[in-house]
């Protein structure tokens, strides 16, 4: 079979315009060219795309069947071509990302993989850590960019950074909890209750500090009665009936039944967990400047 671009240009221009002299017009060319392309895809295809006389021009129904696969054969060859020609330039190297454990559960890897299509010879290496550990690896240089909690701006002058999205801040509860039915709850609400925490390393970048905050302001500090640095096991420390946890939308909505828990809104904190990108301004990694163009924007 021998289709071409034009004659799929053609039968799509007539599809839409349903005039030949319309498409013609649209497509810079003569009508007769235009006629001759579609008679020439029929014969190709070995059936007849429209019904036309001297003043009507419809699709038949195989037309109307085809007109939704040359469309898509269109998009995917222009995509096709811009994405060899972005990559013309043989772009190569090595970038380091990490992201806070529990980003994974976003279209991260989404994002991730349409980089890695469009710039195969970059090769990305991923790090998976909590808050301090990712920037200590962005000042330390082991890390190029990192996706990560912004909890205050003062600690976070030597670098550059960008709000990517923000999150509410949920408290998960057992399902069997006295509070599990509830559509909200206020933070001042959970003081009789023990707490599993995350595992927070020094108060460098002011997440200890916001978080009892947070606390006081609603008249207690919770009682810590576990800890652990991994998201999965603090889920299911909650589902043991140790205590409840909180943590942003980005965890809670992928939680299952499975987990036997619920995560209920706390008042007045929907948009409290700030996701930003950040990065050292002089780091000189090619990689990283094609990294930023493609990937730092809200998402």
């Amino acid at each position: 079979m021998k289709l071409n671009m034009q004659q799929l240009a053609c039968f799509i221009a007539v599809s839409e315009q349903l005039n030949f002299s319309k498409a013609a017009r649209q497509l810079y060319l003569s009508q007769s060219a235009v006629s001759l392309q579609i008679q020439a895809l029929e014969e190709e295809i070995g059936v007849r795309l429209f019904y036309r006389d001297n003043r009507n021009v419809e699709l038949t129904p195989a037309g109307r069947s085809f007109l939704e696969d040359a469309r898509a054969i269109v998009r995917r060859t222009r995509d096709a071509v811009r994405r060899a020609r972005e990559t013309s330039t043989e772009v190569t190297g090595h970038l380091t990302v990490g992201f806070v454990k529990g980003y994974e559960k976003t279209n991260l890897s989404e994002l991730l993989s349409e980089f890695h299509v469009k710039y195969p010879n970059i090769s990305l290496h991923l790090i998976r850590e909590n808050v301090g550990e990712l920037y200590d690896g962005i000042l330390g240089r082991q890390i190029d960019y990192a996706i990560n909690l912004r909890y205050s701006m003062e600690n976070l002058e030597a670098m550059e950074t960008c709000v990517l999205k923000k999150y509410p801040l949920l408290a998960i509860m057992p399902s069997s909890h006295s509070l599990s039915h509830r559509t909200s709850i206020r933070r001042s609400e959970l003081r009789e209750y023990p707490l599993v925490d995350i595992k927070k390393n020094e108060n460098r970048y002011g997440e200890k500090t916001v978080i009892t905050k947070a606390f006081t302001d609603a008249g207690f500090l919770p009682r810590i009665v576990y800890t652990s640095d991994d998201i999965e096991t603090s889920i299911l420390a909650v589902a043991t009936g140790i205590g409840y946890a909180l943590m942003p939308s980005y965890i809670t909505d992928a939680i299952g039944p499975r987990e036997k828990v619920v995560a209920i809104p706390i008042e007045g904190e929907e948009e409290l967990m700030t996701v930003i990108g950040a990065w050292m301004p002089d780091n000189e990694n090619p990689a990283l400047g094609i990294f930023l163009r493609e990937f730092n924007r809200p998402k």
